[in-house]
């Protein structure tokens, strides 16, 4: 996090280039960049956003880690990370990324973000001296809450990947250099607590934030997406803690999404280098194929969201068949792309969204309260509205300008068109035997379709299924695939699916105190031990 306040400048104001455009006052504000406490909160919440997302849903976040822990994808070549040895250059890079955020590269591709310019958004509308003047950019208390909520959904993201991380004496710069970690029970408290702040503080009637892509500075929306964020943080927590679990739902969910309107997305733009980097990255290397055992789970039910989440095999122009997960790397390689299933063109598209949450979440979210707690109402409602919303937010995502016009590396042209689901296939899927709502197994179906639901969002799919164990049908080490003759075998001693990411290297080093007080706390530094949450 060194210098990081140096660079905030640069950072700010290529993000705000790059999205907002010029302020009719630009050649006013005589902005010095060895200044901080000059830089527009605006830019700062632009960069804090397109940082955060873009690193969050790139070819190595969400595509080696994310979407292969969850089993969403699998890799053609390279197979390293799907059989779980990771890249600790990689590991070291995007602890360095979420916390402090990232020059901008010579190309543009990757710049900005960081939990830290979140905090200096929450920094300059606090002190007095600057609170005024940043006030132009949206109230001082509205500009707050925002950074709050952003803050939140990232450590969240954080803990539920290592555990114990850098949070109450983290983003003070030179003031502590070396932060001690915090225990997850005490980060997920503390939460809530910051997310009531900020539902608190929204004033809808003040103005609304300026330099805000996702919400376009709609402050009834970013307080509904703090709600839903407090029923994602309980579910996830409700097997540990089950009292406040129910207490944050019942007090919560009547103010989170109602619609797919309401969705957190961020949009990204047609051209390099705003577009989706999943689908810069798709241009260059064909890495990814869509996995065995979420096409199995959609084939078997008869899914009609396949040809949204996955084109057709060059190959075969009517089946969903999906890549053996995890192969070792002499069994991949000779496996032809064109006879498998590759990610649909409505995730690999320019514009396609990166989602913070989606409604469908919401729902699955409170058919698990319905169900276990008595909270909401109806339990198999609220399942069938989850499934129908999911179905009508890919619906949408048919309006991507362009959508079968961008360049693919893995599939040539002609490609597939998604057909939009209509009510009556969705009613016909509500009555697929797998699908069908039955109480007795009220709970597997809730978390199967949820799997689904998340799609491509892998960390989510990957710490809902460390939390539930559904689907229980993904691929588990030591297991053989008849099919293909292979057994999958990860590259390290491990009999399950990882319940968390390692620690960086790089905290051994410059961070060695804290990181070995955080192991000896949490347990060992691998991939068996188990989160706090994990008590089910």
């Amino acid at each position: 996090m060194k210098n990081i306040h140096k660079k905030l400048f640069a950072i700010g104001l290529l993000a705000l280039f790059l999205f907002v455009g010029c302020t009719k006052d630009f050649e006013e504000m005589n902005i010095s960049p060895n200044d901080p406490p000059e830089v527009p909160t605006a830019y700062l919440l632009t960069s804090a956003q397109k940082g955060l997302i873009a690193f969050m849903w790139d070819e190595w976040w969400a595509g080696r880690f994310g979407n292969l822990y969850s089993q969403y994808w699998t890799q053609t070549s390279y197979t390293d990370e799907s059989r779980y040895k990771y890249r600790d250059g990689v590991n070291n890079n995007y602890w360095i990324y979420f916390y402090a955020g990232r020059d901008a590269t010579p190309d543009g591709s990757l710049n900005g973000g960081g939990l830290m310019d979140l905090q200096r958004i929450i920094q300059l509308n606090t002190d007095e001296e600057t609170k005024e003047k940043m006030s132009q950019y949206g109230s001082n208390a509205n500009q707050i809450a925002v950074a709050k909520i952003l803050k939140s959904w990232m450590y969240q993201i954080l803990t539920d990947t290592w555990g114990y991380v850098p949070y109450e004496q983290a983003l003070q710069g030179e003031t502590i250099k070396q932060p001690g970690y915090t225990a997850q029970d005490v980060i997920y408290s503390d939460l809530i607590v910051k997310l009531n702040e900020a539902v608190s503080e929204i004033d809808e009637s003040a103005k609304g934030v300026t330099g805000d892509i996702i919400y376009k500075g709609d402050m009834s929306l970013w307080k509904k997406f703090a709600n839903s964020l407090k029923l994602r943080i309980a579910i996830r927590m409700s097997y540990a803690n089950t009292s406040k679990a129910q207490e944050v739902i019942t007090a919560s969910w009547e103010g989170a999404f109602a619609s797919n309107a309401d969705n957190a997305h961020f949009d990204f733009e047609a051209g390099t280098p705003n577009n989706n980097p999943l689908n810069q990255n798709q241009k260059e290397r064909t890495d990814f194929a869509v996995a065995k055992p979420l096409m199995d789970i959609m084939n078997e039910r008869n899914d009609p969201r396949r040809l949204f989440f996955a084109n057709y095999p060059v190959n075969d122009s009517g089946t969903f068949i999906g890549f053996p997960y995890g192969m070792a790397q002499d069994e991949a390689t000779p496996l032809s792309n064109n006879d498998f299933c590759m990610p649909g063109d409505c995730v690999y598209a320019p514009t396609a969204p990166g989602m913070l949450m989606n409604y469908s979440e919401v729902c699955f979210i409170m058919a698990e309260a319905a169900e276990r707690f008595g909270i909401g109402g109806s339990a198999q409602t609220w399942y069938e509205n989850g499934i129908r919303a999911n179905m009508e937010m890919w619906n949408s995502f048919l309006e991507l300008s362009n959508l079968n016009a961008f360049y693919r590396l893995d599939n040539p042209d002609p490609r597939p068109t998604p057909v939009a689901i209509h009510d009556t296939t969705i009613t016909k899927y509500l009555e697929e035997p797998m699908v069908a709502w039955g109480s007795a197994d009220a709970l597997e179906l809730i978390g199967t379709q949820k799997y689904l639901a998340l799609y491509p969002q892998g960390l989510q799919a990957w710490f809902e299924y460390t939390r539930t164990g559904y689907p229980n049908t993904l691929l588990l080490p030591g297991e053989t695939v008849e099919e293909y003759n292979y057994t999958f075998s990860p590259l390290i001693a491990i009999d399950h699916i990882p319940y968390r990411m390692e620690y960086p290297s790089e905290e051994q080093t410059l961070n060695g105190t804290s990181y070995q007080a955080a192991v000896a706390a949490q347990g060992a530094d691998n991939m068996s031990t188990k989160l706090w949450w994990d008590k089910k």
